[in-house]
């Protein structure tokens, strides 16, 4: 009896000590279960180096593990990241020599900040990023990169930018959007800036690291323990997943299965804003404005002098084009009154007090032009020829290809096609193509269309992020920068007197440079190397158990990733 008992006891505590290590295992099942939040992207990133090919997937990705001197918050400010402070004028680490037109700008740099593997960021990470870019065999190009003459060394956390003219670009010329500070120990110097391995492995200096990265499918990141914001980021892990169609994105983010869509096009945006649950992110700046590239050039060569482009050449064409296109029928009917009409790159403060008239939309007027130009329809099929035009052979049909990308979504797609119904009314007739982004924006190596001169008539967005100008306009506009891979001025459009304007434009002087700019905004205006039609939407779409998700006019959403937080009710 005893024995029984005795047996009865230690089967009860068996069974005792066996629930209690049940529930002491569900319990640190629940507290091991991570924070995790979903991005949804519809195409894998290039690589890590924005600078490399601007697709945007790029910038996004490198925002989550690498780190610039400087970025911009929501509201165009430019901030510090590795940099300890913005150097200015003021504070003694700017000394121009106005003599000479030169300036230094000295650089501090944070010493709490290290890499993945417990190195410390220093100026020789600068210093090789900047050597990397600049090497001329095997580098890249980043906005004032001529005006460097060299950069100096102080100390480990301390360097001198020695500029060989005024740039105002400065602050935002190793941070923003696409320039970011790459490891010496790591990168491998041999391979040169856009050919290197450490682009698609980083190693991380920012928020988080790359973990896994299954092509087609998703990256995984995790938090980096070594992040110098003490207590941040407090999600732990984030994918990036690839999901090509935009509905099935915006049913993920419903569905709570996402919680970020950046990028979100206008009729996403038009459909969420009535969903509970999600919250529409719009930045205050406008940026990106929707446009047409003309190729100025005949399609496959770069020279515009030697070989026009035999109808798109002639400025007249470029006017006529201009006049027959409904820019409000566009933002109203197919963009859902989000965006404005734009006719200059100078709209945005402090820079939009310059006069330039809006164009009116006008297709009698355009086939006046047209018909002036040496453009008529002699066969009455409603296409025009060339009947002593002066870019092209008598009798040269007027046939153009249209393109645009695919990212953007049916939107841009149906934009294309009224723009094309638009030409046609005029009597000029377009082939329309739908292609990747990273098929037109690639580098001229890997098959890039703009850069290649490829291309008839291209319509997408662009825009400058801050408040400055000066390094977009010339990066489009000015002639070194319709070089393969050295810049977007892919039309190969080329004005002495803007060329002129925009070296005067690299002054500190802001009353001067408004000079300047309303100058170049009339010979813009004049010459039409862009057509510029309407801002677009600059939106990001979260689920409302995410906050601190701030769009910015970077269009970079993960700008301040640090600070998202996860609530899971």
């Amino acid at each position: 009896m005893a024995h029984k008992q005795w047996l009865r006891m230690f089967l009860f505590l068996v069974l005792l000590l066996a629930a209690a290590w049940l529930v002491g295992c569900g319990k640190a099942e629940t507290e091991s279960e991570i924070s995790s939040i979903v991005i949804v992207i519809p195409e894998d990133p290039p690589s890590f180096n924005a600078m490399i090919s601007d697709t945007g997937y790029d910038a996004l990705v490198m925002e989550l593990v690498l780190l610039g001197l400087t970025d911009l918050d929501a509201n165009g400010n430019i901030i510090t990241e590795l940099a300890t402070s913005l150097p200015t004028v003021e504070s003694g680490d700017v000394v121009m020599d106005e003599e000479n037109w030169t300036m230094d700008v000295t650089w501090h740099l944070r010493t709490d900040v290290e890499w993945q593997d417990g190195e410390a960021v220093t100026a020789d990470d600068v210093l090789f990023t900047y050597e990397a870019i600049a090497n001329p065999e095997t580098g890249g190009w980043i906005p004032g990169l001529d005006y460097i003459d060299s950069i100096e060394k102080i100390d480990e956390y301390t360097l001198v930018v020695h500029y060989n003219n005024i740039y105002p670009g400065y602050l935002l010329q190793f941070g923003g959007e696409q320039v970011v500070i790459w490891p010496a120990h790591y990168c491998d110097a041999g391979q040169g800036f856009i050919a290197w391995d450490c682009a698609r492995q980083p190693l991380s200096n920012g928020p988080y690291i790359l973990d896994e990265w299954m092509v087609g499918d998703h990256l995984s990141f995790s938090k980096n323990p070594n992040y110098y914001q003490e207590g941040k980021p407090t999600i732990e892990q984030i994918i990036v997943r690839i999901v090509p169609d935009d509905t099935v994105r915006k049913t993920m983010l419903l569905n709570g299965d996402a919680h970020v869509i950046p990028w979100v096009a206008e009729p996403i945006a038009h459909e969420l804003e009535g969903e509970t649950g999600v919250t529409l992110s719009i930045s205050p700046t406008s940026r990106w404005v929707m446009r047409l590239f003309p190729n100025l050039a005949l399609r496959g060569t770069l020279d515009p002098v030697a070989a026009p482009h035999p109808v798109l050449s002639d400025v007249n064409v470029r006017r006529a084009i201009r006049s027959a296109i409904n820019v409000d029928t566009i933002s109203n009917d197919l963009f859902y009154g989000y965006g404005e009409p734009v006719w200059s790159e100078f709209f945005r403060p402090p820079y939009n007090t310059c006069d330039i008239p809006r164009p009116v939309y006008d297709p009698e007027a355009a086939r006046v032009l047209l018909e002036g130009a040496g453009w008529t329809d002699s066969d009455d099929d409603g296409i025009r020829e060339c009947h002593g035009c002066a870019t092209a052979e008598d009798g040269y049909v007027m046939e153009i290809e249209l393109i645009t990308y695919s990212e953007y979504g049916e939107v841009l797609a149906l934009t294309e096609q009224l723009i094309g119904e638009q030409l046609l009314s005029i009597g000029i007739a377009t082939r329309l193509t739908v292609m990747e982004g990273s098929v037109m924006w690639a580098d001229s190596a890997s098959g890039g269309i703009e850069q290649l001169g490829d291309f008839d008539l291209d319509l997408y967005d662009d825009g400058y992020a801050g408040v400055d100008p000066t390094d977009f306009l010339w990066q489009y506009y000015a002639t070194d920068a319709s070089l393969p891979d050295y810049g977007w001025n892919v039309g190969r459009w080329s004005n002495e007197e803007f060329e002129s304007l925009l070296s005067e434009a690299y002054t500190l002087d802001e009353a001067y440079r408004q000079e300047i700019f309303c100058r170049m905004a009339e010979i813009l205006d004049e010459e039409l190397p862009q057509i510029l039609l309407f801002t677009t939407i600059d939106a990001d779409a979260f689920h409302n158990q995410l906050s601190g998700l701030q769009s910015s006019p970077n269009d970079m959403v993960t700008w301040n990733v640090a600070d998202w937080v996860l609530t899971i009710p």
